[in-house]
């Protein structure tokens, strides 16, 4: 691939995407679920359900959307608009959507329909953003940058996603059952994303059709085939299995603490929403000083002892805010504000490093394949993290409905209280030690990435593979989980013309996928 020039603007620009990545995502995660139950008076379970459904329906629609753009170049949009491109293009006037979510209803129906479309808009964007880095640059530490770039864009959308809301509570009054501050919010941020796509559109590229290999499916029946092996082919990769965990378990502490803290602060420390959103702002505008500090940090010493870090301050920062509920700091502002000080600096870590890492988990694929295969890791990779967070929120709205929560309450039961504070003893605490635990098996670094890059190339350029030095072959066996003989499309990873839809294996992984769905559904229809 020739390398073309990536300047301070094109970071920029690239970094833009996330103002839509992270946004609309922060402002659902704090407010939606209590805008539901607060202003448009629906129970916690239905409320939880049009949150988490939507998410759920991303489960199928991301790995969809990762094959489409990978096998875009077939249309004549896609060779003249990109085949990642076009649907970035398109988001632009779509997201007018957005704002459709906040009506004041009480109409379950027109609220998860509204956020359904929006999901279907969303996913049709991010998947394809979440290749460019990789499709722009091989070089890592340019693609450190722009992964950077782009989650530091992420800690100011945080930050807009919080103090937007919180400057029209401010103007507006804090009534609970007013929605004018979340529908003048949620028009604010469409505007802010129409910009924010426009300007990654005309500063961004991709591979050429030339450079891109595809695969040729012979009808829809194998097209759908090639989509459900290749997606669950990506968790034989070993270092993407620790990706994973390192990933799901890390944002879903941050998810999960995310979504409860609105209600922590509510009614456990019975303060006024305006302090939530103060407290986010702040947390947001820290965690943007602490990405910056990451990025350097990571390219000196990697990123395993910065995101256990991370994820040690999500920790400490969660029992630092169960402390000032139960010893009676309730209004103890000076001690939030350092909890939140000590809790925003801390945990850019674990915004910034799984994206990151993950830009590099195709570049290892490569070496099992022979493939380059960036949409189905991006398909993947989110279709996973969405599972989790729908499995996160609809917990949420099952604990709360189960121990009380009053909809109509200004002042909730002992009980809903107490479920509120042990989601964050038990949930985020314990979601941060899992993801701990994951980082610390992961092998992959700059040193171990660089190896694999060479030794990819030294194969590509005529290199005998029984000329492998035995260090490299170790290293591509570690991160790999494959033997190096199997490498280099030796062997039944992903897609081949005539697989068996169902393997044994990855039946038992698509039954469990089910049974989670189901069970969670069912108890959302009680």
């Amino acid at each position: 691939m020739k390398e073309r020039k990536i300047t301070w603007f094109t970071q920029f620009s690239y970094g833009c995407g996330n103002l839509l990545g992270s946004g609309p995502l922060a402002i659902t995660s704090a407010w939606l679920l209590i805008y539901l139950t607060t202003v448009c008076k629906i129970d916690p379970i239905p409320a939880a359900t049009v949150v988490a459904l939507p998410t759920l329906f991303d489960v199928i629609l991301n790995p969809v959307m990762g094959f489409i753009t990978d096998n875009f170049y077939k249309t004549a949009l896609g060779r003249k608009f990109g085949r990642r491109r076009f649907f970035i293009l398109l988001g632009i006037p779509l997201m007018l959507v957005y704002p459709l979510m906040w009506l004041p209803t009480s109409n379950v129906l027109y609220h998860l329909l509204t956020f359904l479309a929006f999901e279907l808009i969303y996913t049709s964007v991010m998947i394809p953003y979440e290749t460019l880095a990789v499709e722009m640059t091989s070089d890592f530490n340019t693609r450190t940058y722009l992964t950077g770039s782009k989650a530091a864009m992420g800690k100011v959308a945080n930050f807009l996603a919080s103090g937007i809301p919180g400057l029209f509570f401010l103007i507006c009054g804090d009534d609970q059952s007013n929605p004018v501050p979340y529908i003048a919010t949620a028009c604010t941020y469409c505007v802010i994303m129409m910009v924010s796509l426009t300007l990654l559109y005309f500063n961004s590229w991709e591979r050429s059709p030339e450079e891109v290999v595809e695969e040729d499916v012979s009808s829809l029946g194998e097209a759908l085939k090639k989509l459900y092996v290749d997606n669950l082919s990506t968790l034989k990769l070993k270092v993407f299995r620790h990706h994973l965990g390192m990933y799901l378990f890390g944002f879903g502490a941050e998810w999960l603490f995310t979504s409860t803290f609105t209600y922590f602060v509510v009614y456990v420390l019975n303060q006024q929403k305006a302090l939530a959103a103060s407290m986010n702002s702040l947390s947001a505008v820290l965690q943007l000083i602490s990405t910056f500090i990451t990025m350097a940090v990571v390219a000196k010493i990697g990123f395993k002892k910065p995101y256990i870090m991370g994820l040690s301050v999500v920790i400490l920062a969660t029992l630092g805010y169960i402390f000032t509920a139960l010893f009676g700091y309730h209004e103890a502002t000076a001690l939030i504000l350092i909890i939140t000080c000590v809790f925003g600096l801390g945990t850019g870590a674990v915004y910034y490093i799984p994206w990151s890492t993950y830009t590099f988990m195709a570049d290892v694929d490569e070496a099992v394949t022979d493939r380059r295969r960036e949409g189905v890791y991006a398909g993947a990779m989110t279709m996973a993290g969405k599972l989790m967070r729908f499995i996160v929120v609809q917990a949420l709205g099952i604990v709360l409905a189960v121990n009380g929560f009053d909809k109509n309450a200004s002042v909730q039961p002992e009980s809903a209280v107490n479920a509120i504070l042990g989601v964050f003893l038990f949930g985020v605490c314990g979601l941060a030690i899992v993801g701990i635990i994951f980082t610390i098996k992961m092998k992959l670094d700059h040193r171990t990435h660089q190896i694999v890059i060479d030794e990819v190339a030294r194969v590509h350029n005529g290199g005998r593979k029984e000329d492998v030095k035995p260090e490299v072959k170790k290293i591509v066996e570690e991160l790999s989980g494959f033997k190096y003989e199997e490498c280099f499309g030796n062997n039944d990873m992903g897609y081949h013309k005539g697989d068996k839809f169902f393997t044994p294996k990855n039946t038992v992984v698509f039954l469990a996928i089910v049974i989670i769905i189901v069970l969670f559904f069912v108890i959302s229809l009680k």
